[in-house]
Parts: structure tokens; C-alpha cells; sequence
């Protein structure tokens, strides 16, 4: 974890800021005016769509909707769901794309088995998967990147306490019927501080 800066972001903080910061550290990175960075946030009520999947429309039940400059579909955001946020040089770390994307899945699933909730991947779907409280497939978290100027930004998002019925206004990345799950579905309670300081033990595996 050397030479990255871990942000923690204890307000909600919105989403076109969250991204115009990423572009702007992005840039700092690369001229090495500035440390790689690792960002935990919570974003306000949104939905978010990928750069190859854009939504031609501004709300879905009042909830606006962002088309983003990340990979991948259509998703919500909102409190109670940890986001974590990469702004990382991957040639300086010596890590291809593939390789960072399971990392940062090895390091979701490995963070949930110290919750005590097996979690796994699935092939050809980018995402973390469990099985709820009905034992059917549901996922848990969700990821979203972009690589430019050599350097991977946006991130993950893991469903920890938050309202999950804003899921099912839409399809969760664009997969149909698709059901979602949180930590505190699965736990009954849930300390979030209890959740983040699991994450940040783990993140050193991001770096494998």
C-alpha cells in the first residue's frame, strides 16, 4: 500500500464531483504530482449507466440517472452501499487489466468470508455473487472500471445496508430478473465501521 492515498469520505458525496475529482487526480497521478488513491464514499440516490450502455433518460421514479464514463450497464448507487473508488497506475504497478479486475473480485469475495457470507464469481459476468435468505442467486456487489492514460479509476460497489428495492426499478447491469442481496440481508445487523475495517485489511490483496 505504499504511495497510495486512502480517502474516507464521511458525507454523501455527489456524483459529477466524485467524478471530476477522479479526473483530476487521474491526471495528477500521471504526471506524479500526486499518490495513487484509493477512495471510500457513499453516493446519494442515483443510477448509473456505463459509457457503451447510455440512458436516454433524466429520472427513473424521481431517482436521477448519470450516463457515466465507466464500463458496464445500468445500476443504483445510494446510502448504505460502500463505494470504493481506485485511481491506480497500473503500469507502475506491474498489473494488466485482467489481473486488477480479479484481484478487486478476489478481494470482495475474500472480505465477505470474514463477514461469514460465501460469496463468489460467475464466468463471463463481471460481479460478485451469493445467495440470499431464499438461497437463490443474488448479487452483492458490482463493479465498474476505466483505464486511460495507463491508469485504472472508478470501482466497486458493495450493497452493505442499503434500500434495495431502488434495484428492482431496473435491470442490475443490464441482467434481466437478476436479484440483489446486502450484507445486512444476509446478517440481520450490520456495523458499516465493522464492514470498512474488514475492506481495509483486505486491500492489499488488490495488489497481488
Amino acid at each position: 500500500m505504499k504511495n497510495i492515498e486512502i480517502l474516507e469520505s464521511k458525507k454523501i458525496i455527489d456524483y459529477k464531483f466524485a467524478v471530476n475529482y477522479m479526473e483530476e487526480k487521474l491526471l495528477e497521478v500521471k504526471n506524479n504530482t500526486a499518490k495513487e488513491l484509493i477512495w471510500f464514499l457513499e453516493h446519494p440516490s442515483i443510477y448509473t449507466s456505463g459509457r457503451g450502455n447510455p440512458v436516454n433518460q433524466n429520472y427513473i421514479n424521481k431517482i436521477p440517472i448519470y450516463n457515466s464514463g465507466r464500463g458496464g450497464k445500468i445500476t443504483w448507487h445510494g446510502p448504505g452501499q460502500r463505494i470504493i473508488y481506485f485511481i491506480i497506475d497500473l503500469k507502475k504497478r506491474k498489473l494488466d487489466i485482467r489481473r486488477f479486475v480479479s484481484n478487486i473480485e478476489k478481494f470482495i469475495i475474500e472480505s465477505l468470508s470474514e463477514l461469514d457470507i460465501k460469496a463468489y464469481k460467475k464466468n463471463n459476468i463481471v460481479g460478485i455473487w451469493t445467495l440470499d435468505k431464499e438461497k437463490k442467486e443474488a448479487k452483492i456487489g458490482s463493479l465498474g472500471l476505466r483505464v486511460r492514460k495507463g491508469i485504472i479509476y472508478h470501482g466497486l460497489s458493495l450493497n452493505v445496508s442499503c434500500d434495495l428495492s431502488n434495484f428492482y426499478k431496473i435491470d442490475p447491469c443490464g441482467i434481466k430478473d437478476s436479484r440483489v442481496t446486502s450484507v445486512k440481508n444476509l446478517k440481520n445487523l450490520v456495523n458499516k465501521n465493522e464492514v470498512d475495517e474488514v475492506l481495509k485489511r483486505k486491500l492489499k490483496i488488490l495488489f497481488y
